[in-house]
């Protein structure tokens, strides 16, 4: 269904240029790589928090002020170097189901974060208090956990499967 735009995505002399040059997809993968541990890395130690492991010297409210704006910080570098990864090899991007399906991930842990960075600034104390936490906080906190995994498997098989459907 892809297939198409795809093929004349890569034959635009943008996409042309970008894939010129040897250095521009694997630099653009080393940073995406970095922005991601950022994003996960900030997403687990807020959802330890939420389950009750780690970090218990700082509130959640605390600790998503500090973590959450990360997070939206590296999501804007994975965006730009996805964009440019696509650009550069959008066949490799567009005909495989897991770049659908990470991308429909990514929308809804976007989504499901800025909900819950919502809802703690909006009543952090009873976000703070472990025994007041809404029941909703572990729920988040594991489905989000395991979304961020499925995004990166999701974003590693890219790699192995395109050309199964290419």
């Amino acid at each position: 269904m892809f297939r198409p735009f795809a093929d004349w995505l890569a034959d635009t002399p943008l996409s042309r240029t970008l894939q010129d040059h040897a250095w521009v997809v694997p630099t653009s993968q080393s940073i995406h790589i970095l922005a991601v541990s950022i994003v996960f890395g900030s997403a687990c130690m807020i959802n330890l928090r939420l389950l009750g492991v780690g970090l218990s010297g700082r509130s959640v409210s605390q600790l998503s002020n500090s973590l959450v704006p990360w997070m939206w910080r590296g999501l804007v570098v994975l965006l730009a170097t996805g964009v440019i990864q696509t650009v550069t090899e959008p066949v490799r991007q567009f005909v495989t189901p897991m770049f659908w399906a990470k991308m429909m991930m990514i929308v809804v842990v976007a989504t499901m974060t800025a909900l819950y960075a919502k809802a703690v600034r909006r009543n952090a104390p009873v976000w703070d208090a472990a025994a007041s936490r809404p029941w909703r906080a572990k729920a988040f906190a594991v489905l989000s956990t395991l979304l961020w995994l499925a995004i990166i498997v999701c974003g590693r098989f890219i790699g192995y499967t395109w050309s199964f459907y290419a």
